[in-house]
C-alpha cells in the first residue's frame, strides 16, 4: 500500500468513527453512558428515544467501536469502550465554549 492509499484508508477510518459522534440520538446516548454503563430500558429513559431507536443506534455505535456490552442475567449493559473518546466529546466541548453559538446555528451541515 502507497502513502496515498494509506492516508485515504486512515480517513475513512476516521470517517466511520466520526460517524458515531455525527447524529443526535447517538452523541445523547454517549453523553448517557459518560455517566456509567446503562441498559436499554435506562437509555430510554434518559433519553426518551423509543426502544427500537435506541437499539439501532446502540447497534451503530458497536459497530464503530465506541461501545462495548456485557450480559448480566436478562440484561445487556453497554459501555464506552476507550475513555479517550470521552477525550474527543470533552475537546469539542472547549471548542465550542471559544467559537460563538452563531457558527454552530449553520444550517449547511
Amino acid at each position: 500500500m502507497d502513502n496515498t492509499e494509506a492516508k485515504l484508508s486512515k480517513i475513512r477510518l476516521l470517517s466511520k468513527l466520526f460517524k458515531g459522534f455525527a447524529d443526535y440520538s447517538r452523541l445523547m446516548i454517549f453523553y448517557s453512558l459518560i455517566e456509567g454503563e446503562k441498559t436499554v430500558s435506562q437509555l430510554v429513559d434518559a433519553s426518551g428515544i423509543s426502544q427500537s431507536g435506541i437499539s439501532n443506534h446502540l447497534k451503530c455505535l458497536r459497530e464503530c467501536d465506541l461501545l462495548i456490552d456485557r450480559q448480566d442475567g436478562k440484561y445487556v449493559y453497554y459501555s464506552i469502550k476507550d475513555d479517550r473518546a470521552k477525550e474527543i466529546i470533552l475537546l469539542a466541548e472547549k471548542m465550542m465554549a471559544d467559537i460563538s453559538e452563531e457558527k454552530y446555528q449553520c444550517m449547511r451541515y
